[in-house]
């Protein structure tokens, strides 16, 4: 709604594009695209599993820029090898912990009508992961 672009990267390019006719100023690539992509980009959001419990990144290291905002929303390993890579580049790095938390966040003020105490569960959830 700002007018920003989005760019989608899939394994399967077809599903990309399926993807992107329901989002407003999105177009869907390929992952061979990706380098270009990440090029051009402002946030990099991994929202793929690849990364979870083991070293492999969705993204080559030599792609990520400092002008970049990474997201990764894995969440265990809290620090993945995309993360590293990208703060290694000088990236802005956000961990999927924090994609996690809010889903627990919203749940909590869904279920209870409550305000959620967002610091405990950080602290709690930080704890275990």
């Amino acid at each position: 709604d700002a007018g920003a672009t989005v760019a989608i990267a899939n394994r399967t390019e077809s599903k990309a594009h399926e993807l992107a006719d329901e989002v407003s100023r999105a177009t869907g690539h390929g992952l061979g695209e990706m380098e270009r992509l990440v090029a051009d980009a402002d946030v990099l959001v991994n929202a793929t599993s690849v990364g979870m419990e083991s070293a492999e990144t969705p993204v080559p290291a030599d792609a990520l820029h400092d002008e970049l905002a990474v997201l990764d929303a894995v969440y265990t390993p809290i620090e993945t090898r995309l993360l590293r890579d990208a703060a290694a580049a000088g990236a802005t790095t956000i961990d999927g912990a924090w994609m996690l938390l809010y889903q627990g966040v919203e749940a909590f003020e869904i279920w209870t009508g409550r305000d959620a105490p967002v610091d405990v569960m950080n602290g709690a959830l930080r704890s275990r992961l």
